[in-house]
């Protein structure tokens, strides 16, 4: 008997699935100060990139590397960069890899916003090219400049905010590049607040080229409302030269998160998140739009409270003997369903400071230490009519002190009918990689990835790349060693 399955949707345009799992290792190098922190660019048919830098930011003195597709190291050298300016984003485009650079020129006083394509040699391909150009007095220095590409990733998209003409207003600019960098639109919009009252949660691009924004400002009506905010989504349609915004939420939810995800597909675009009814209250209720990129209409707007029996149960608060909520739930990621619905996974995370005293030279002094805690993941899958199909809870607790979480959090991993969270377990301890996969049906299950047994081994989740339908590249430290790591599901 025929029967309809709900499929994860991916990023990609054939699926195979991989019964089992099989972990490909590549060489080990040893970990030096000056690139200590490591970002996966993706991979090639020429290879796999990746850069190493020793700040987070990845904007100076960043060491550009490319592996064989076993994932031994073939390259490593500088950024081929002949500018003085500072590395915005390295990215591959339809295969190929550029870095996008903002300099200041000298001759017009503007920020240029610079294209740089790259050999798989890693050598520079001919000189960089102005993409944009901004008055440097527009620009924010706090504000970075954000790109990304399309899911095919034949389209690039960048934008970031400026100053406006008077200082009530500011300028979102939006740009969008085909698959050779060449632009397809740039659009400046006039926006009626201060560019501190702006604030950018999110952005997407879809195949076809159009782009949306989740943007938010100082509340027009703020007697009325519950929250002090207005939350819109920005959607620019390049063919018609047409701007929309769409009001998000309602007068009676205090939005506490919320995040997008594009059904290329089916051409739509989602907005999920949770609310309280007013500022301080509990965080129990959630939110799902979504959008019809074709039709330029809103399909779907649901909000509810959570059923409290499903609340406790993906935030383990039977087990806690506490309120159930989803305060300092931060969502993860955003997973399109084929049936318009939507699976969202929120990891709880919160920041705290830590003061002791100490002595130095017999004078006494006081120190503080940042503790990081990233705790409980909740799952939950939204129908397309906004009712909710199925929760689950993937318990943890990993804590760390002024290491800004490295060893911490989540990688998500959505393959054609499930979706893998991958973490690390027991951070003080020479802990496993582990798995937690949940199909279709809400089924999950936990296992060891990869043990530690003969070696220790610890997954930087904040480097990793879906490559491919059901693989993963991700970074690792493999016995204090920087060892990059294939997952195939």
């Amino acid at each position: 008997m025929a029967f309809r399955r709900f499929f994860f949707l991916l990023l990609f345009s054939q699926s195979i699935i991989c019964f089992g799992q099989i972990v490909e290792w590549g060489n080990s190098q040893k970990i030096k100060q000056k690139n200590l922190y490591s970002q996966i660019v993706g991979e090639a048919p020429s290879g796999i990139y990746v850069l190493r830098c020793k700040n987070q930011d990845f904007s100076r003195d960043v060491i550009v590397e490319k592996y064989k597709i076993n994932l031994s190291l073939e390259v490593s050298t500088p950024a081929p960069i002949t500018i003085n300016g500072n590395i915005e984003r390295a990215l591959l485009v339809n295969n190929e890899l550029y870095f996008f650079i903002s300099a200041k020129n000298t001759i017009t006083n503007n920020i240029d916003i610079l294209a740089q394509k790259v050999e798989p040699s890693l050598k520079a391909a001919g000189l960089p090219f102005v993409i944009a150009s901004v008055p440097s007095n527009q620009i924010i220095d706090k504000r970075k400049i954000q790109i990304k590409t399309s899911a095919d990733k034949k389209k690039v998209v960048m934008l970031f905010i400026s100053k406006g003409e008077t200082g009530g207003e500011s300028k979102l600019n939006l740009y969008a590049y085909d698959e050779s960098v060449q632009q397809i639109f740039g659009k400046q919009f006039i926006l009626n607040d201060r560019p501190d009252d702006v604030f950018i949660t999110n952005f997407e691009l879809d195949n076809l080229g159009n782009a949306f924004v989740l943007l938010d400002f100082p509340a027009k009506n703020p007697k009325i409302q519950v929250d002090n905010r207005d939350f819109y989504l920005y959607s620019y349609y390049p063919q018609e030269d047409k701007m929309l915004a769409y009001q998000l939420a309602n007068e009676q939810m205090f939005v506490e998160e919320l995040s997008l995800c594009i059904n290329n597909f089916k051409q739509t675009v989602s907005v999920a998140g949770f609310y309280s009814s007013e500022n301080g209250s509990l965080v129990n209720g959630y939110f799902m739009e979504r959008f019809n990129i074709s039709k330029k209409v809103t399909e779907e707007k649901y909000a509810a409270a959570l059923d409290p029996a499903l609340l406790a149960q993906i935030t383990g608060g039977k087990i806690d003997k506490r309120s159930p909520e989803l305060k300092n739930y931060y969502i993860r990621k955003l997973v399109s369903r084929s049936d318009g619905g939507i699976i969202i996974i929120a990891e709880k995370f919160t920041r705290s400071e830590q003061r002791y005293s100490y002595y130095m030279n017999n004078m006494p002094q006081e120190g503080v230490r940042i503790a990081y805690n990233y705790d409980d993941v909740a799952i939950i899958s939204v129908n397309k009519d906004g009712s909710i199909q199925f929760g689950d809870l993937l318990r943890k607790r990993q804590t760390s002190v002024g290491d800004g979480g490295y060893v911490s959090g989540i990688t998500c991993i959505p393959t054609q009918d499930q979706i893998f969270i991958l973490y690390n377990s027991e951070l003080d301890k020479d802990g496993n990689i582990m798995a937690r996969n949940v199909n279709f049906l809400g089924k999950a299950e936990e296992r060891i990835a990869v043990k530690s047994s003969s070696f220790s081994v610890s997954l930087i989740p904040s480097d990793g790349k879906q490559t491919g339908p059901n693989t993963f590249i991700g970074s690792t430290i493999k016995d204090k060693q920087y060892t990059l790591i294939r997952l195939i599901f």
